[in-house]
Order: C-alpha cells, then sequence, then structure tokens
C-alpha cells in the first residue's frame, strides 16, 4: 500500500481534520494521491516526483478548512458569490502547505491543482507549460475521482460514464496525461483496497439533517426533495409525485393565530409521515422508499419511488379522511409527476412549482 510506503505521520492528522469537514470527501485525498501516483509511474518519473506528487496529492483540499460550512457542505448548485467562495481553498490549501516545514516546497503544486491546460482554471489562469507538471496529473485525477464516487446531490457515476466526461474535458488537461491516465486507468480500476478512510457515518448524517429538514416539522424540506429526485433520475427509477395542500390554512393562521398554525402543520406532517413510514434521513433512494417534504408554508410533498400508483391514490384518499376527523382540515391533493422516470433537469423542469 503506497500510504504506507512514506513517513507521512505528520501529515495524517491535517487530512483527517479535512475530511471531518466534508463527510462525502472521505478518502478523496487519498484516492487523487493513488491515481496521480499510478499516473506518475506510468510516466516513468523519477521516485522523488511520484512521492511528492503522492504527498501533494494527500494535501491538495487541506485548503477546505477555510471554506464556511454553508458553502462547502451545500446539498445544491452554488452561486456565483459561493463558487468565489470554494475556488478559494486551492490557494488555502498552497497556504497551509507553506507552513508545513517538510513539505513547503509542494505548495505552489497544491494552490494549482484547479489549473487548466488550456488556461480557464484557477487561481491564476496558469496554462499549458506554465503549470507545474505535478499539478497537471493531479488534476486529471481528482477530476477522476469527484466523477466516480457519489456526492449528496448525485449518485457515483460509473467507470465508463466517468471515462466519457473526463475524455470529452480533454481542453482542461494535459493531452499526453490524459492519454495515459486513459490507458492505466482501464488496467487499474476505481480505487478501493488502497484507501483506509475512517468513517463518520453519524456525522454526516446530522449535517444532510441540517440542510434538508425542516425546523419546524421535521420533514424533508424543498433542498432534500429535489436531492431524492435527482437521486431517483440518476439511477433510473420511476418515482409518483403529490403535493397536499391544506385548504384555507391563511384564514386558520389568522382566526387562531401562529402558534396553532404552526402546531397544525406539525401535526399535519406528523400524519402523513406516519400513515406511510416516510424515511426520516437522506440516504441512497431504493424501490419502494417514501418520502415526505415541506416545501412552502402549507404545502407539502409526497414522493414514491417505485410504488403502484392505484393503491398510493386509495391510501391517500383515506389519509385525507383521517386529516379531516382529526384535525378538522381539509386536504387538496395534486399529482405532479405520474409514475416516471424523472430526468437531472427536474429542479429546472418542476422548481417553479417548488
Amino acid at each position: 500500500m503506497i500510504f504506507k510506503k512514506y513517513n507521512i505521520d505528520e501529515i495524517t492528522p491535517l487530512i483527517t481534520a479535512t475530511e471531518i469537514r466534508d463527510a462525502y470527501t472521505q478518502g478523496h485525498s487519498q484516492r487523487v494521491a493513488y491515481y496521480a501516483y499510478l499516473l506518475a509511474n506510468a510516466l516513468q518519473l523519477e521516485e522523488d516526483v511520484c512521492r511528492d506528487i503522492y504527498i501533494a496529492g494527500l494535501l491538495h483540499d487541506v485548503g477546505k478548512i477555510g471554506i464556511p460550512d454553508t458553502v462547502l457542505l451545500k446539498p445544491g448548485q452554488l452561486d456565483s458569490e459561493e463558487f468565489g467562495l470554494i475556488k478559494l481553498h486551492s490557494t488555502i490549501s498552497g497556504k497551509i502547505v507553506e507552513t508545513i516545514p517538510k513539505y513547503n516546497y509542494l505548495s505552489k503544486i497544491v494552490s494549482s491543482h484547479h489549473e487548466n491546460y488550456d488556461g480557464s482554471g484557477y487561481p491564476l489562469g496558469l496554462k499549458e507549460d506554465e503549470i507545474p507538471l505535478e499539478a497537471r496529473l493531479l488534476a486529471i485525477a481528482d477530476v477522476f475521482d469527484a466523477l466516480t464516487t457519489r456526492r449528496v446531490y448525485r449518485a457515483s457515476l460509473s467507470f465508463n460514464k466517468s471515462m466519457d466526461i473526463l475524455t470529452r474535458q480533454q481542453g482542461k488537461f494535459d493531452p499526453h496525461f490524459l492519454d495515459i491516465f486513459t490507458n492505466i486507468i482501464k488496467k487499474h480500476g476505481i480505487a478501493k483496497e488502497e484507501i483506509k478512510s475512517i468513517k463518520f457515518d453519524k456525522l454526516e448524517e446530522l449535517r444532510n439533517n441540517f440542510f434538508f429538514t425542516d425546523s419546524l416539522t421535521k420533514a424533508f424540506n424543498r433542498g432534500g426533495l429535489l436531492a431524492i429526485l435527482r437521486k431517483s433520475s440518476d439511477y433510473g427509477y420511476k418515482v409518483i409525485l403529490f403535493f397536499i395542500n391544506i385548504r384555507h390554512f391563511k384564514e386558520y393562521n389568522h382566526q387562531y393565530g401562529l402558534k396553532k398554525g404552526d402546531s397544525l402543520l406539525v401535526e399535519t406532517a406528523q400524519l402523513f409521515q406516519n400513515s406511510f413510514s416516510t424515511q426520516k434521513t437522506m440516504n441512497e433512494p431504493k424501490h419502494k422508499d417514501t418520502y415526505f417534504a415541506r416545501i412552502r408554508a402549507d404545502k407539502f410533498a409526497l414522493l414514491f419511488i417505485g410504488q403502484r400508483e392505484s393503491f398510493l391514490t386509495y391510501k391517500l384518499k383515506q389519509t385525507v379522511q383521517e386529516c379531516y376527523k382529526k384535525l378538522g382540515i381539509e386536504i387538496d391533493i395534486q399529482n405532479i409527476i405520474k409514475n416516471t422516470k424523472v430526468s437531472r433537469n427536474i429542479e429546472n423542469e418542476i422548481g417553479y412549482l417548488l
């Protein structure tokens, strides 16, 4: 195992701290270092250079420690301001590495791992040979690992699909290095046995709940619903989506007050969640899963994966009747998606409804 080949005890805590910040990158630095090392070996670079590339791969994302959680852990697409913040991580990484006496000479490599061969990268817009050789190798390894591992907003991509995307972005990478990587990675495949990362499953669950849970009802929020829809698209699942609206809720609030209104929302959410045994935490969606979300003040959604629509419609009618009996409220039901596969552009297609 390459990780044991070098004495890197002094930087292991720093790598672990980086992974604690972002549970979805557990093992990412090790995998990037591994892929870059394979490429360096295939290029028959000197052993000292191969070693430097491996260690720079381990350190390339330590700057994420300096990125706010609301940006680093955001489950959806970043806006331009947020992306500007996330781009700072490569510069911060370089600054941190400068403070490590034994490895400070790797700082430029680390800070340049998002520079693109065509000059479109960051932080300095370097191009071609202006980019350190080692950083050009890391860039390929970094993108490949990002594609082949799951994220909160999407499932991991297959090896073939990842390679297709990688080669279509060839303007970003040194063409010679990309050709070599394409050949060697077909032999070695996606890294598994090389990676021994610490798992933070409970922390990941709590963070997902922070981003995806409605604070009042404890149901999923709009972001959680969209994340599940996007992942359902990745897996090719058929889904059914109903919108649930409480009639005359504004009038109820006006008559009984906001506190009573909040209690009604909580009770309604609990009734639907109990009736349909909905998922309570964000996970990888599976057939027969059901998700309940609060998407607006008085509007909810029920998402069903791979289930029979006729049975669900019948059960919904029963639940609506139960709402009237127990809570004294009338419910409107609207079928938005009818037992079909959804596209990756689902947010653009129905986002205005959410």
